[in-house]
């Protein structure tokens, strides 16, 4: 065990000790509440949450209705907190959760709702996750689809939405969206699905179906759009072509769009790699210009939020390294390569690691300190501090072998509040 984790375990077991529970319990007593408010809304929400299992009173305070706002506003100007997950599992995904503030620099699993016996991560907003659960999502051809596969819940108050069954499709491919918008005041998903519909084939004589000729198949997509609050999934028709979305990590959501790098030409254009978003409050497909160099026509670059700016990393011949963010949404112009460096070996690495293995594969957040928290071949967390060009591998216990990572501001908002749902 190292000295933090030690030190952490340490003020648990003391919190637990009966003598040291009777002083706590005193002066929570003693000091008056608004003060006793103000103390608990600087704590990380585990220690919050815990707080509220150790007694009635505990229990109370994490309870009174004056807390979360008081919460949020210290959150929202601390360091993000991550959630993390191993997002190439076929079946089913764990999920953890690193505070923002390194409380014992050791990660924490996630458990999900109770009845899901398997879940994958759809996205993250406003202190929520939307998950999936992928063995009742995809049932068998004839099967209906299960009225809890999808669900958005808050995974440190334990409540849970539970989104309706879009439509059915045998063979298909989806790919989701989660998002707010805030002109709008709404939560949104987004659901894109690709999949093969059966026809009957024609007769080339006579020109018409052919009720003796057999079955066939045809590749189709459709695009399904639910707002949180309503009752069913609303058909959009098929993306415009020729979009080919693949299922991957979650959107970025910027300016209230949820973005993805796909197959782009919208308008006539011969296709290319490029960026695609899709407005949540017009509920239409937009292309976004790429930043403007020859290596972002591929899809070797990933699309994060900086400082509340689209932003993407690619590299050069996996050479060097840069940093794109776009400063004014939507213009072109507006691209600036914020940051470039060279390749960089996170620490535990082999010294024999070629480049094209040592890469980053991801922008997670902006640090308060000005540095900023990359990602590593989806194994590594690296800090990079642009003033001194240095960079620096974050020492976390309990990280998964292979994972993403995105930021996360927690919140003791109930997701029914959250989303100004009726209880």
């Amino acid at each position: 065990m190292d000295a933090e984790e030690g030190r952490e375990n340490e003020s648990v077991n003391l919190a637990d000790d009966p003598s040291n529970r009777a002083m706590v319990q005193m002066v929570l007593h003693l000091l008056p509440r608004e003060i006793l408010l103000d103390i608990l809304s600087r704590l990380p929400i585990t220690s919050l949450i815990h707080f509220k299992t150790t007694s009635h009173t505990g229990y109370d305070l994490i309870a009174d209705p004056r807390l979360p706002p008081m919460f949020c506003n210290r959150v929202s100007n601390s360091n993000p907190c991550l959630i993390l997950f191993n997002y190439n599992s076929r079946v089913s995904q764990q999920l953890y959760f690193l505070d923002g503030e390194g409380c014992g620099r050791r990660v924490r699993k996630i458990d999900p709702p109770q009845h899901l016996e398997a879940y994958k991560l759809v996205g993250s907003c406003n202190g929520l996750l939307c998950v999936y659960d992928p063995t009742i999502a995809y049932p068998t051809f004839g099967d209906s689809w299960a009225s809890d596969a999808l669900l958005i819940y808050n995974p440190f108050v334990g409540d849970a939405v539970r989104i309706p069954p879009g439509d059915q499709f045998f063979e298909s491919i989806e790919v989701f969206g989660f998002g707010f918008h805030p002109r709008t005041g709404e939560f949104k998903l987004v659901r894109i699905v690709y999949y093969q519909k059966m026809i009957i084939v024609e007769d080339p004589a006579l020109g018409v179906e052919d009720p003796d000729g057999g079955l066939d198949t045809v590749d189709e997509s459709m695009v399904e759009v639910f707002t949180v609050g309503t009752t069913e999934w609303r058909n959009k028709g098929a993306p415009p072509p020729p979009l080919a979305f693949e299922s991957g990590p979650p959107s970025a959501l910027v300016e209230g769009s949820l973005h993805w790098v796909t197959l782009v030409g919208m308008g006539g254009v011969d296709p290319i790699i490029g960026i695609i978003s899709f407005e949540l409050a017009d509920e239409v497909f937009e292309e976004i210009p790429h930043p403007p160099c020859q290596r972002f026509v591929s899809r070797d670059y990933s699309l994060s939020v900086l400082n509340g700016c689209l932003s993407a990393v690619g590299s050069v011949e996996t050479e060097h390294f840069d940093i794109w963010v776009m400063k004014q949404y939507r213009v072109k112009e507006s691209w600036v390569k914020q940051f470039s460096f060279d390749p960089y070996l996170p620490r535990g690495w082999p010294v024999n690691t070629s480049s094209s293995v040592s890469r980053v594969s991801k922008i997670i957040c902006a640090l308060k300190n000005g540095e900023i928290l990359l990602q590593y071949t989806n194994s590594s967390l690296v800090s990079y501090d642009p003033v001194e060009n240095r960079f620096k591998t974050l020492q976390i216990s309990g990280l998964p072998n292979q994972f993403q990572a995105l930021p996360f501001l927690p919140s003791l908002f109930s997701a029914k509040a959250t989303m100004n749902l009726q209880s």
